[in-house]
């Protein structure tokens, strides 16, 4: 989501007797680093601010630590989730999470009214209405007032 690039992130599990594995991860990683080139963080600076807060928003810690308790003992009425459903609701809630804390790191950049947070970011004006709506009632942004009859918008 944040456009840094899929192959960047390397995930493995495995438990310290197997070192051997853990060669063949690590060479696995540093040729795959290498072949990408170095990573221009300052380029991805706001991205990488709006991925770092939908990760330690409360919304996206409590559904994750809900996820043993809904797929294996059920929800409040018995019912048991399905891995697949946990997953693409856990997916919808990401990337709304992601777009408003995305949103929110525009505003602080000074861009602050709709078309100019579109023209950073690049999401739809309708979506960047809306979740701008969503993200008032939950103190994120604020209404700042019009400046030349258009809406601006201040971060909290």
């Amino acid at each position: 989501m944040a456009g840094i690039g899929k192959d960047r992130l390397h995930l493995a599990w495995l438990s310290s007797a197997e070192a051997q594995r853990f060669v063949e991860i690590s060479s696995q990683v540093m040729k795959s680093i290498g072949e990408q080139g170095p990573f221009d963080a300052n380029r991805f600076a706001m991205e990488l601010n709006a991925a770092e807060a939908t990760l330690n928003s409360e919304t996206v810690r409590w559904l994750v630590g809900k996820e043993v308790k809904l797929l294996n003992r059920g929800d409040v009425y018995g019912r048991k989730w399905e891995k697949a459903k946990f997953e693409a609701i856990l997916d919808n809630v990401l990337e709304r999470e992601y777009h408003k804390h995305l949103i929110r790191q525009a505003i602080i950049e000074g861009h602050t009214s709709v078309r100019a947070i579109r023209d950073r970011i690049g999401l739809e004006l309708k979506w960047i209405s809306y979740l701008l709506a969503d993200m008032e009632k939950t103190s994120m942004v604020e209404f700042k007032g019009h400046e030349h009859h258009v809406p601006v918008f201040g971060a909290l």
